[in-house]
């Protein structure tokens, strides 16, 4: 007896396996697409803001002084934008701060810049640089947070303490 191959399957919804976004995503699609969930320093520092400014670095080293080195260099920084936007919500979030503040990043750079303020060009880049290496800096909230757990893997004191009453 042969199985028909345009037949449905046959398993029940109970035996399907139970699998979250995340868990199917590859690793670097998460890190550096999604803004859920937190990032500790050590992840932040060696996989995100490290080799993005590396990166953004290489690339006006690289590009052209012309218009058309112009046009290549926005569009490097429109497809670095949301992986920034990512990689600094979820920092945040390590912070117990919401991902919302991500928008000062760009909006200090754009507001000196469309304000004509007295300072020299790039100011705005480099306060939001500097801002996201203070970022880097701050230690996370220890244990779970609204965020999610703790990268590091510790434990709420608070939690720690009513499981081990629940255990007596």
């Amino acid at each position: 007896m042969s199985r028909n191959p345009y037949a449905p399957p046959r398993a029940r919804v109970e035996e399907a396996p139970n699998q979250s976004v995340r868990a199917r995503m590859p690793f670097w699609a998460h890190f550096y697409l999604s803004p859920i969930g937190r990032t500790g320093r050590l992840f932040y520092w060696l996989l995100g803001f490290l080799p993005l400014t590396l990166l953004g670095i290489g690339a006006g080293l690289v590009v052209p002084r012309t218009q058309e080195g112009t046009r290549y260099l926005l569009t490097g920084v429109i497809l670095l934008f949301w992986p920034q936007a990512a990689l600094l919500a979820r920092r945040l979030h390590d912070l117990n701060l919401s991902g919302w503040w991500v928008t000062l990043f760009w909006f200090i750079p754009i507001a000196l810049a469309l304000l004509h303020a007295p300072f020299p060009p790039a100011t705005g880049t480099l306060l939001a640089w500097l801002a996201a290496i203070i970022l880097g800096l701050i230690p996370g909230t220890d244990g779970e947070n609204n965020y999610g757990n703790d990268p590091r893997g510790k434990m709420n004191a608070a939690r720690t303490q009513t499981s081990a009453q629940a255990e007596k």
